[in-house]
């Protein structure tokens, strides 16, 4: 009778925990990821001609309507590594070249077992993309719209309303302004010729509850 009721005492214990890991409010979240490029970054030009891979740094902040419903923002950094001919070529020019990305906008994540200990949960989003290219004094700017951003993941529960765990993301952008600047003065416009590119992105992701 003592185990049974130890057992009943450390069920309840678990219950009210699952029923507080997933509740109504603010929710913050952060990524580490590894992104590879696909697609054309212009019409015959494949991104990853000059680009590697990036390290994107993201952040989510939104609301936990329900605990199924997360609705908010996300922000996203991305440290990128140029192509091994890129650098190549800009090691035989003796110049400093680096790249960058960064991609922000709206999301909605739909969870499938929340307060649960394992909970996979599924994401859409929609935003926009700039991608900046420094060599030397020169800087080059493509920019444009992310017009799909597909999420998937699972959390496991680590303590009451943190979670952590694996997601993947592909995005599906088009770069349609460009602009690049020198010391003699910039110069911007139009991508006449676009093309449509993807970012798959695979990494862990940790989120808390306010």
């Amino acid at each position: 009778m003592k185990k049974f009721t130890v057992a009943c005492v450390a069920f309840a214990a678990v219950s009210a925990f699952a029923g507080t890991a997933a509740a109504e409010g603010l929710e913050l979240g952060a990524r580490l990821g590894y992104g590879i490029p696909m697609g054309d970054a212009a019409k015959d030009s494949k991104l990853s001609d000059g680009v590697a891979s990036q390290i994107p740094l993201w952040i989510d902040a939104g609301y936990r309507i329900d605990e199924s419903l997360f609705a908010g923002v996300y922000f996203s950094y991305g440290l990128v590594q140029l192509n091994k001919d890129v650098k190549d070529a800009c090691d035989a020019a003796s110049v400093d070249c680096s790249a960058s990305d960064i991609r922000f906008g709206v999301q909605g994540q739909y969870h499938l077992s929340p307060g649960e200990s394992l909970d996979p949960w599924l994401g859409l989003g929609i935003g926009y993309e700039m991608a900046k290219t420094k060599s030397g004094d020169n800087t080059a700017t493509t920019s444009g719209f992310e017009f799909l951003n597909l999420q998937g993941g699972a959390d496991f529960a680590v303590s009451e309303g943190v979670g952590i765990g694996p997601f993947l993301s592909f995005s599906l952008g088009q770069y349609s302004k460009a602009k690049v600047e020198t010391p003699a003065g910039s110069v911007d416009g139009d991508i006449e010729d676009k093309g449509m590119h993807e970012w798959l992105v695979i990494g862990v992701r940790g989120s808390f509850q306010l």
